[in-house]
C-alpha cells in the first residue's frame, strides 16, 4: 500500500512540474510577443502596448527584459498524453469474452511487466496464456490468437485499464 500512494505522490508531482514549466514557457512567449511588437512599432511602442494592455511601462519593459533572456520555445505534450493515448486505442481493441478479460487480468495481475514489453507486449502476453494450465480458461487458443492480433498499443493500452482495475474499459463480445 505504501508504494501505491508514493506513486500517486510522484506522479502529482510530475503534473505540478509541468504545469511549473508551462506557466514559464508561456510567459516567455508572452514576453517575446511583447518585445517583437514594441520593436515593430518602434520609439513609443512600449507606451503604447502598456496603454492598449492597461499595464505599466515597466511591466513592459519587464517583459521586453525577459525575451532577451528566455530560451528558445520549448514544446512538451500535455501531461494527459499517454492517458488520451490508451484511451482511444484501447476503443479499437476488439472485443473479447468477459472470461477471457477476467483470465488476462489475472495473468497480468500475476506478472511482471517491465520496459521488456515495450517492444513485443502482444507476443508476450499471448505466450503467458500459452504458458496457463490446460483448461484453466475455455478457449486459450483463440485468447493467445487475439492477443498476437493486438498492436503493440492496444496491449499496453489493456495492460493499462487491468492495471488501474477498470476492466469495465475494456470490450466485451456478448
Amino acid at each position: 500500500m505504501t508504494d501505491d500512494y508514493r506513486a500517486l505522490i510522484a506522479r502529482a508531482e510530475q503534473r505540478i512540474d509541468h504545469g511549473t514549466r508551462e506557466r514559464s514557457a508561456g510567459a516567455d512567449d508572452k514576453a517575446r510577443a511583447i518585445a517583437g511588437e514594441a520593436a515593430r512599432r518602434g520609439r513609443g511602442g512600449p507606451k503604447a502596448i502598456a496603454d492598449e494592455l492597461g499595464v505599466s511601462e515597466k511591466t513592459i519593459s519587464q517583459a521586453v527584459s525577459r525575451a532577451r533572456t528566455a530560451d528558445a520555445p520549448h514544446r512538451a505534450l500535455p501531461y494527459d498524453t499517454l492517458d488520451r493515448l490508451l484511451a482511444v486505442e484501447l476503443r479499437d481493441v476488439p472485443p473479447l469474452p468477459a472470461v477471457h478479460w477476467q483470465a488476462l487480468a489475472w495473468i497480468v495481475n500475476g506478472t511482471v511487466i517491465d520496459t521488456t514489453w515495450i517492444e513485443q507486449a502482444n507476443v508476450l502476453l499471448a505466450w503467458e496464456v500459452e504458458d496457463l494450465e490446460e483448461g484453466h480458461i475455455p478457449d486459450a487458443d483463440k485468447l493467445a490468437a487475439a492477443c498476437k492480433s493486438f498492436t503493440r498499443t492496444q496491449v499496453l493500452a489493456v495492460i493499462d485499464a487491468i492495471l488501474r482495475d477498470d476492466l469495465a474499459a475494456l470490450p466485451v463480445k456478448e
